[in-house]
């Protein structure tokens, strides 16, 4: 009996074409939830009790709340590196005495870790 040989190929490629399937899918869904620049300014909220607001002679503003004493905090810079997967974070502000304050993270899986 002859092997019948189909468009698709055998077995073998089957597995093959899962296996790129299931990475393509895993692919876009951490593309899809990789944090956003909203999501670490939530994060900086919950973790280290730095909260954001905008006004509009000001613009953005950060404040940390610590027991109970409200401080400003100014930002001096940072960056944000999207890498498609995942995203770095890195903020850094400087408080009233001119103490600095740097707070990174990684953030995949719209979840964000200290670094």
């Amino acid at each position: 009996m002859e092997r019948e040989y189909t468009q698709h190929g055998g077995k073998k490629g089957a597995g093959l074409r899962k296996g790129i399937v299931v990475l393509v899918v895993l692919l876009v869904i951490l593309v899809m939830t990789n944090p956003n620049e909203e999501d670490f300014v939530a994060w900086l909220a919950s973790e280290h009790d730095i909260h954001s607001s905008y006004d509009v002679n000001e613009g953005r503003t950060f404040t940390q709340t610590i027991d109970g004493e409200e401080k400003t905090l100014h930002y001096k810079g940072g960056h944000i590196l999207h890498m498609g997967i995942f995203s770095t974070y890195s903020y850094l502000f400087l408080d009233n005495e001119e103490k600095e304050i740097q707070i990174e993270a990684v953030g995949i899986m719209n979840m964000l870790f200290s670094r």
